[in-house]
């Protein structure tokens, strides 16, 4: 195992990373329907002394990040085909621009069950993206922008990009019970209403911040007090 902790620091083969990847499930819930209406799709490493955070920028920084997002697709295929819940997982920005990207989903199968939110590091063409978007679309997919408003998913790139869906940022939600922050996190909301999005709050931890997002009109929610993420087995023995 320490071989391959050495590896992630400067190469790793895609069999390798599969051999220490596993996926979790964690729901995403409806405030509007009361009930669990998704799944984000979460990847974990099976190594003791590099985090989970760690790992992902590393493969973004040697970029082999599209190594990660096409291992977890393909995890989550069968889970596509075999049930009607819908699950949201996320895709770098430098992965949904590679050449096999689009390639790959044309062949996968329940693609009306997936949701892609949509991770953005740096500038990139939105012109390109956009017409990747329209792709997705046409095949069923869901695009979410993640981690709005942080680094460059911002309203600037919000408005240039063919998106709806937005995932609110989870650190913007720690301070909430403070005045500037409340209306910080409020503007944001007012914001993307005016823009018709449905918006999803994550790290949600409090029946405080939960009430809170009520107020405010939130579509759906996500965090541990909503629920935990569950083991791959656990998901299957509910589902399929």
């Amino acid at each position: 195992m320490k071989n391959i902790e050495e590896k992630v620091f400067s190469e790793i083969s895609e069999e390798e990373l599969e051999k220490i990847l596993s996926i979790v499930f964690q729901p995403v819930y409806s405030l509007e329907k009361n009930k669990i209406v998704s799944y984000e799709v979460l990847s974990r490493f099976a190594l003791n002394n590099i985090s989970t955070i760690e790992i992902i920028e590393q493969l973004e920084m040697m970029d082999k990040i599209h190594l990660l997002d096409f291992l977890v697709l393909k995890k989550v295929e069968k889970y596509l085909k075999k049930s009607n819940v819908k699950l949201a997982v996320n895709i770098s920005f430098k992965t949904m621009l590679k050449n096999e990207f689009l390639s790959k989903l044309s062949l996968l199968k329940g693609t009306k069950n997936l949701i892609i939110e949509l991770v953005e590091r740096g500038t990139f063409d939105y012109d390109d993206l956009n017409t990747t978007i329209l792709f997705l679309n046409e095949l069923g997919i869901k695009v979410v922008m993640d981690d709005f408003p942080i680094g460059s998913s911002n309203r600037e790139n919000f408005i240039k990009a063919q998106i709806n869906d937005v995932k609110i940022d989870k650190n913007l939600l720690k301070n909430i019970n403070q005045k500037k922050e409340k209306n910080t996190y409020t503007n944001i909301i007012s914001f993307l209403k005016t823009n018709n999005s449905i918006i999803t709050a994550e790290g949600v931890e409090t029946s405080e911040e939960l009430e809170f997002l009520k107020k405010i009109n939130v579509d759906l929610v996500q965090g541990y007090f909503i629920g935990k993420p569950i083991s791959e087995n656990e998901f299957s023995n509910f589902f399929i």
